[in-house]
């Protein structure tokens, strides 16, 4: 009768295990990251700031067990607000998932923040996804990575891709936009050219109704056109942020726009009512008002300027997840947030943006062809003084009001200061 007992109690122990190693058969354990049964939070509360606790409430029940922890959740969209917070000694137990823009650079430059690196190995970064990875790597801070774990996963929705009216294509003629792009021909001097032919003054009032592309009129446009030619505000040169709007590249860019202004192929139009043949960025859910009003729309990458080294796919929201500085045992914060957030949980919210805003094949292989070909690419910088102190010097090159090149030698120490300051070089 003893021996049935003790072999019972066996047995129970065996299911016992096998239940509490049931998480590992769907979660894998990121390198460096430590595994669930090695954190014990002790019932306390951790809260994540800006974002939301994932959709898999089963996910966040089993993890609230694994880790004895409780959470809540708090949207604060600031830096402002979320410097307050790690000040008053609020945040030991945060986990902060939030956009660039929304003040990641007056955090981290502050000391707000606190760097991964301390806690996680190369090959963890390797290991996430490239939407990740990449994100991470464009936002060190002198030499620091930031980001803990995945936040953009399968996709980041702000890939800023070129929409082109198919009907207008065809009726003057025109190759496909999508086909020179697979034979490698789609550039600016291509796009110069179909603009031309589509520009029009339809209805012979004397006055063009119908335009080429629709305009780049702002700072805002022209730093996610600038990409196209491999144009970017500043770029790392030997481990130093460097401006770089005065360079040829750059210059080029903004001669392009003047110069298709002046030949009336770049202006005002309404590409929803039909009118303009190519809206020069956009991105997937930003191309909805075309789809509701019945445009005939093809996706292709914004051309190749004549200094780019392939075609760019730019981003305007670099998310991320990250601790704040004063974080209490962070290795643990990092083994839970990785535990909640995972590779491929947003493949579910590309899967929606496809079903709701592609019309047809071309649209997807375009839109994951881009998400394929990221690598990066986007201006960090929105948000900062740089953005602020590049507005009105833009804009006087875009108004014609100033040459390119002596407006961006003029803000260029400016710029560089900002970038000085605010990567202490």
């Amino acid at each position: 009768m003893k021996r049935i007992s003790v072999m019972l109690i066996a047995m129970v122990c065996v299911v016992a295990l096998a239940a509490g190693f049931a998480y590992a058969e769907d979660y894998e354990l990121p390198p460096g990251v430590k595994s669930p049964e090695e954190v014990d939070f002790g019932g306390k509360t951790v809260t994540i700031i800006r974002g939301a606790l994932p959709a898999d409430a089963e996910r966040v029940e089993r993890a609230k067990e694994l880790f004895n922890v409780e959470f809540n959740e708090i949207r604060l969209e600031s830096a402002d607000q979320i410097m307050a917070r790690i000040m008053a000694g609020d945040s030991k137990y945060d986990i902060i998932r939030t956009p660039h823009r929304e003040g990641y650079f007056a955090l981290v430059s502050a000391g707000m923040l606190l760097p991964a690196d301390d806690y996680l190995p190369d090959e963890f970064f390797e290991w996430l996804p490239p939407a990740d990875r990449y994100t991470i790597e464009k936002l060190q801070y002198q030499g620091k990575r930031y980001g803990i774990g995945v936040h953009e996963d399968v996709f980041n929705e702000s890939i800023m891709i070129m929409s082109y009216n198919r009907d207008l294509i065809e009726q003057y003629g025109l190759p496909d936009p999508w086909e020179l792009y697979l034979a490698g021909e789609w550039t600016y001097e291509m796009l110069e050219e179909m603009a031309t032919v589509i520009t029009q003054d339809t209805d012979g009032d004397g006055v063009i109704d119908q335009r080429g592309i629709t305009d780049i009129p702002n700072r805002d446009s022209f730093i996610r056109f600038a990409h196209s030619n491999g144009a970017e505000i500043a770029v790392q040169e030997n481990g130093k942020w460097v401006f770089a709007y005065n360079r040829e590249n750059a210059i080029e860019a903004f001669n392009t726009i003047l110069r298709w202004r002046e030949k009336g192929i770049m202006g005002s139009g309404d590409y929803n009512a039909g009118k303009v043949g190519f809206v020069m960025h956009t991105h997937l859910a930003g191309n909805r008002h075309a789809q509701a009003a019945g445009v005939n729309f093809g996706f292709v990458p914004m051309p190749r300027g004549p200094h780019a080294e392939r075609h760019y796919y730019p981003t305007f929201a670099f998310w991320m997840m990250t601790l704040p500085t004063n974080a209490e045992a962070p290795e643990d914060l990092i083994a839970l947030a990785n535990y909640l957030y995972r590779p491929g949980d947003r493949q579910a919210k590309l899967d929606e943006q496809i079903g709701l805003y592609m019309v047809d094949q071309q649209h997807y292989t375009m839109y994951m062809e881009a998400i394929e070909s990221w690598q990066g690419e986007g201006d960090p910088f929105q948000g900062t003084d740089i953005w602020g102190d590049l507005g009105t010097p833009v804009t006087e090159v875009l108004g014609g009001q100033k040459g390119a090149a002596a407006a961006m030698d003029e803000v260029a120490p400016i710029i560089q200061a900002h970038l000085d300051d605010l990567f202490k070089q």
